[in-house]
């Protein structure tokens, strides 16, 4: 990224960034998901994820089941990249 104000960055620029787990990882960008019903947000264990998916696995345009018992809700990813305004859905 060439730009000098991460600030002026769109989600499709940082989504460039940080393309895979593996890139998220390298950047030392947090990275969590929170339910669309319950609220519930949860840190994502990103290196658990690259041991299980690999390294090239891409979070963008993801959603998976909410992890809090019983509740039927789906999870947004969310990046919150260094210099970044706010936190970037990964939709």
């Amino acid at each position: 990224m060439t730009r000098r104000n991460p600030d002026r960055y769109t989600p499709e620029d940082w989504k460039m960034a940080g393309r895979t787990v593996g890139a998220i990882l390298s950047n030392r960008w947090l990275v969590y998901t929170e339910c669309e019903l319950c609220e519930l947000r949860i840190r994502a264990d990103l290196k658990r994820i690259a041991r299980a998916r690999g390294t090239h696995f891409v979070l963008w345009g993801r959603s998976t089941t909410c992890r809090r018992m019983g509740c039927p809700g789906r999870v947004t990813f969310w990046v919150r990249p260094h210099g970044a305004r706010g936190d970037v859905a990964m939709t």
